[in-house]
């Protein structure tokens, strides 16, 4: 299962499993009792209605700016809230309905807060330092997964990324989209669905050949579904939440008050506390999710 870091940059990845298509949400007029009042959000715009390609690149942008330091935007901080939908594959059933939320700030802040092992598990980089609570949680994880993502110091990119922000801009010419990209509402929010994999000589260095994904993406270019598919498992994100801010306060990458459980390192090994956690989401003990692990086949899968 893919790790947050690729969740979220490759949320330009995303493909299959059966979509939930339903017919456009009827507008109302505000009128009557069901008025919605001068304090409501206004209603969802139109999908977008731009090449496949331009559309996509309009949701990387602003990601670029977060991940990557990306100068195409102003905002240097993301908050993502998702649920797991529908898994398949060696991904164990007890992931579907999992949420988790993450906060990423440019440069060196991440934090990730799930589900895990009967309570909220927290990873938290703040530059060079990494803390994760509960700490004999962690440390039971990281006992455990045998194919954990290489130590390596991300720098000042909050993750490590196999590209820069110059080369960002380029990405949606990775893939190799369908031309059919039809129209589906999710939620209320009229979206454009756009789907493929990647380019047949990127799969192939990559080694990501099976790969291809699927996503929902609305009015204001942030992504509202997103599918993954590889040849062993796929799976589907319903995106709650994806906003930007210039940046959070400094109290978000500190510990609870008076924590003391609480496990400590350097920013080399956030990608494999980041891995065990997402791996792990719902799970308890007796499920033992290190049993469905794949040796990495490649960037894409780690």
């Amino acid at each position: 299962m893919s790790h947050i870091g690729v969740t979220i940059i490759v949320l330009l990845l995303a493909m299959p499993l059966p979509a939930q298509e339903t017919n456009p949400v009827p507008a109302t007029n505000g009128g009557g009792q069901g008025g919605t009042g001068v304090n409501a959000p206004p209603p969802p715009g139109p999908a977008p209605s731009e090449n496949r390609y331009d559309v996509l690149s309009k949701m990387i942008t602003p990601m670029a700016g977060v991940l990557l330091g990306g100068n195409q935007t102003t905002d240097r901080a993301l908050t993502l809230r998702a649920t797991v939908g529908q898994v398949a594959g060696r991904l164990p059933a007890v992931l579907q309905g999992a949420s988790f939320a993450a906060k990423i700030q440019y440069p060196g802040y991440i934090r990730l807060d799930a589900p895990v092992l009967g309570q909220t598990v927290t990873v938290c980089r703040y530059g060079d330092k990494v803390w994760a609570s509960p700490g004999s949680k962690i440390q039971f994880l990281l006992g455990q997964f045998k194919h954990k993502p290489r130590s390596q110091h991300p720098g000042d990119t909050p993750l490590q990324l196999p590209f820069t922000a110059q080369q960002a801009v380029l990405l949606p010419a990775l893939f190799q989209l369908e031309g059919s990209s039809p129209v589906a509402t999710i939620g209320g929010a009229s979206c454009r669905v756009i789907s493929g994999g990647l380019m047949p000589e990127v799969g192939k260095a990559a080694k990501a050949e099976d790969f291809s994904a699927k996503i929902w993406i609305c009015s204001d270019y942030t992504p509202k579904r997103i599918d993954i598919r590889r040849s062993d498992f796929a799976l589907s994100f319903m995106i709650d939440e994806l906003s930007y801010a210039p940046s959070f306060p400094a109290s978000t990458w500190q510990p609870p008050q008076g924590a003391t459980d609480i496990y400590r390192c350097d920013a080399a090994h956030i990608e494999e506390l980041l891995y065990v956690v997402m791996n792990s989401l719902q799970m308890t003990p007796a499920d033992k999710p290190w049993l469905n692990e794949a040796a990495p086949a490649g960037p894409f899968a780690q």
